[in-house]
């Protein structure tokens, strides 16, 4: 076989960052758009992602391992003069710079709240993964860079712009008050409580019936007649065996399936919800006992040899497990609620007038 030419190699290592780029990519994008309360960026801003997928590992925002930046100042526009210093106390010292671009940074403290603001589960997997974390910060630093830039030329004075500003600073404003005014007692839920919801709520904890299937995938698409009737063939032939007791089915599994996920782990594909299967599957397996070896299921992207594993019964979670879950969402229940009085309460010690000649002039 001919050795790939120095430029396809090239080509090939380019690819495969971008892939990886892009897997990067959209796990940050995920972030951004699940936890909007930490992130107030703009569209424009969060699209700057994807200029940046092309930026190397080491481009000028790669993290850096210098002094401490002391201060972040906006990036000199052509014509711009630069702000006097008002005549202050001196500031604290400054939190070091984890990654800087030209003059603006992403300091330590910046960083340790953007993590502390993401979910267990995903600021784990951000810790883990140093490429994802990376590539936030380089998404970071060039909405610092822009914003500098835009400063710089007074955008943040055009009359929309500010507008803008003060109807998002009054919505936080209005969020952060509602919910001093609306925080339910340090002792909500009682033990009591807790009990009355889950016994309330049971319905909501059912854990469904639960199967455990190991397959054998042989990929053959239906429109090619030739490659199922090979598949099939083969199929029968390592049904056979399975039946005869004359291999297991793991090893067959990591020798002949085409499913290489599953394939890796022995043909195991974990505990599923019965209904999770495709209706083909799911009345073979509904019909098996642990241990069984399934006919072989013709679907349109192959044949699958099945093995029932395992199987659990329906069940309700216990009370000590969503415990947790079933108290913060008892409590931003009561808040909500509380939230909800106060805002009527508010019209309700005073008169509403409402003149309909403008509001009529306003909608035409």
């Amino acid at each position: 076989m001919k050795r790939p030419q120095p430029r396809r190699q090239a080509r090939m290592r380019r690819l495969a960052s971008s892939r990886q780029n892009r897997r990067r990519l959209e796990k940050v994008n995920a972030m951004y758009q699940h936890y909007p309360k930490f992130f107030m960026q703009s569209a424009m801003a969060l699209g700057l992602t994807a200029v940046l997928a092309g930026c190397g590992q080491d481009g000028d925002a790669q993290a850096q391992q210098s002094a401490p930046a002391s201060t972040e100042q906006p990036a000199a526009a052509q014509s711009a003069t630069p702000a006097a210093t008002p005549a202050t106390a001196p500031a604290a010292e400054a939190s070091p710079a984890v990654a800087t671009l030209g003059t603006v940074s992403v300091s330590q403290d910046e960083l340790q709240r953007f993590l502390q603001a993401l979910p267990a589960p995903q600021r784990d997997a951000m810790r883990k993964d140093r490429g994802i974390l990376e590539q936030w910060l380089r998404t970071r630093l060039a909405e610092k860079a822009v914003i500098d830039q835009a400063k710089a030329q007074d955008w943040d004075d055009k009359a929309e712009i500010r507008q803008t500003i003060e109807e998002a600073q009054n919505q936080v404003i209005l969020r952060s008050y509602l919910q001093s005014v609306s925080e339910p007692a340090a002792d909500y839920p009682s033990e009591q409580e807790l009990q009355t919801a889950y016994e309330d709520n049971k319905e909501q904890f059912q854990v469904p019936a639960m199967v455990r299937i190991s397959q054998i995938f042989l990929a053959a698409p239906q429109e090619d007649t030739q490659a199922v009737a090979r598949a099939k063939k083969e199929a029968d032939g390592l049904v056979k065996q399975l039946r005869d007791g004359k291999a297991a089915f793991a090893e067959l599994a990591k020798e002949h399936s085409d499913e290489q996920a599953s394939a890796q782990r022995g043909g195991d594909n974990g505990y599923l919800p019965l209904a999770q299967l495709v209706p083909a599957m799911r009345t073979v397996v509904g019909k098996m006992t642990t241990g069984q070896i399934s006919d072989p299921i013709v679907q349109p992207e192959g044949i699958h040899i099945l093995q029932l594993t395992d199987t659990r019964e329906p069940s309700v979670r216990p009370m000590d497990e969503v415990k947790p879950a079933l108290r913060d969402a008892l409590r931003r229940q009561r808040q909500q609620e509380a939230a909800q009085a106060y805002v009527t309460g508010m019209l309700s010690a005073g008169t509403v007038s409402i003149d309909g000649k403008v509001l009529s002039a306003t909608l035409e």
